[in-house]
């Protein structure tokens, strides 16, 4: 007689080999249509139901029949997980979504992206994913917040902030969480091109059209990015003329080759980065307008360093690791004291120019601690004989004023009053500085302005503390 226990185990069983079924089947359809995916179909369980056989060839799946690096998935967008592993051969994204049937989950899809050739044409390829991005501030959160949201609406992206800020890495980012990631990314920089062969370039040209060029024809980056995306850098560089053909291509979204007269169709999504003031450079005629507006459909504004000087400390610390792996030699770790200094200073050349400075230190340092006195000159703050102390009326509007040194006798009533007076100052001061970096989220820069002072002189005020622990303001 069978028991109630082994009739719901069986029940459990066949349900089981119902969901595999459903499964295989997804992933035969899936690759029939789309024999360059590699694929890996899991069930609820996490164990592997069928995999292409590169997740095998590579030693992805354990003698257990689980992925090896499953523990790595991080949530990218929507309920779509994805992590990064270095293998022998390339840098690897792994991509893992939900399978529903009828409504219910019932599996697991994980969607292979290899680095090494997503198109006929060598390099082009996206290293970079939002796993790849760096920082903790308001400012950096909200810009990739919204970076995220814009990835599968498949509409051109207009990246703007000054040079050195990450924009395309953002834009490869953009790429690498929508469903284009495993085509190509194809980056041009506009202001590179010499404007005699920028049309070609783009655009392609048929056979006979150069005396040398080459035989059959040559695509353009556009055909090259066919089916991904096209990074146009410096977009405010590009020449008028240019600026008109490409406005027809976005509309149109078919190019016609130099020397040709045939229409090519295009899939292509077009991602475009600038470190001008496109809006007024449009309205002055020095860019179309009817291309700017073509462009902007979405908009991202990438902060410069400066305004998001809290960070620093993580992405010095991740690009010392990288240097450091690169160059070969042990780690770099840096002082508090010289922390500070590079807290306070401007950053002109953004997170290029931090990148550069981890590449100094890291031949610089010959032990494993960058301190104050391994600074460059640029870093080391010059002291001024202006002091200023803020005080704060019952209107919110703040008052500014030298401090003037006072000669007094120590034993005096007159120095003790002096002392309880600069006491008090020195707390509205602070409580001025607090209440400022409170409204504005804690953007040191956005203070300094309202203040009227340096951004150095609120770190001198405020110490070390308020450096250290600043997401205390950020989160209120």
């Amino acid at each position: 007689m069978i028991s109630t226990a082994q009739i719901i185990e069986e029940k459990l069983l066949n349900h089981l080999k119902f969901e595999h079924f459903i499964l295989l089947e997804h992933y035969i359809e899936t690759t029939t249509k789309n024999s360059d995916k590699i694929l890996a179909v899991l069930d609820r369980g996490y164990q592997v139901v069928k995999a292409s056989s590169l997740f095998y060839d590579n030693g992805w799946i354990d003698k257990n029949n689980r992925l090896i690096d499953l523990d790595k998935a991080v949530l990218s967008s929507g309920n779509k997980h994805r992590w990064e592993v270095e293998k022998k051969n390339g840098r690897w994204t792994f991509e893992l979504t939900p399978y529903f049937h009828q409504g219910y989950p019932i599996g697991t899809v994980v969607h292979a992206i290899s680095p090494i050739k997503v198109s006929n044409h060598t390099g082009n390829f996206a290293k970079h994913t939002f796993l790849s991005m760096v920082g903790q501030s308001s400012k950096f959160l909200s810009v990739i917040t919204e970076a995220r949201s814009m990835a599968n609406l498949d509409l051109p992206v207009l990246i703007e902030g000054e040079s050195g800020t990450g924009k395309e890495l953002l834009a490869q980012s953009i790429h690498s969480s929508s469903h284009r990631s495993s085509g190509p990314f194809v980056a041009v920089n506009c202001g590179a091109i010499p404007k005699e062969l920028a049309a070609s370039e783009l655009f392609g040209y048929e056979e006979g059209t150069f005396t040398g060029g080459q035989k059959g024809g040559r695509a353009g980056k556009f055909q090259q990015a066919e089916g991904g995306t096209i990074f146009l850098d410096e977009i405010g560089e590009m020449p008028l003329n240019l600026q008109t053909i490409l406005l027809r291509v976005l509309e149109e979204r078919e190019i016609v080759r130099l020397g040709g007269k045939k229409p090519i169709k295009l899939n292509v999504r077009v991602i475009a980065a600038t470190n001008r003031d496109l809006k007024k450079a449009s309205e002055e005629g020095k860019f179309r307008q009817d291309l700017y507006y073509r462009l902007n459909i979405l908009s991202l504004q990438v902060p410069p360093l400066r305004e998001r000087s809290g960070d620093i400390p993580l992405v010095l610390e991740h690009l010392l690791k990288n240097v450091c792996m690169d160059i070969g030699r042990p780690q770099l770790k840096i002082d508090d004291q010289a922390l500070l200094a590079l807290e306070r200073y401007e950053w002109p050349g953004n997170v290029r120019e931090l990148r550069n400075f981890a590449y100094k230190m890291a031949v610089k340092v010959k032990g494993n601690l960058i301190t104050y006195a391994d600074l460059p000159e640029e870093f080391i703050e010059k002291k001024t004989s202006q002091e200023y102390t803020a005080t704060a009326n019952l209107s919110n509007h703040y008052i500014y004023k030298e401090v003037q040194p006072v000669q007094l006798s120590f034993s005096s009533p007159q120095y003790q009053e002096s002392v309880n007076t600069m006491s008090l100052l020195k707390d509205q001061e602070l409580q001025t500085i607090l209440t400022v970096l409170n409204e504005v989220n804690g953007n040191v820069t956005e203070a300094a302005k309202r203040l009227g002072i340096h951004r150095s002189t609120i770190y001198r005020k405020l110490g070390r503390e308020y450096s250290r622990k600043r997401s205390i303001y950020i989160s209120k």
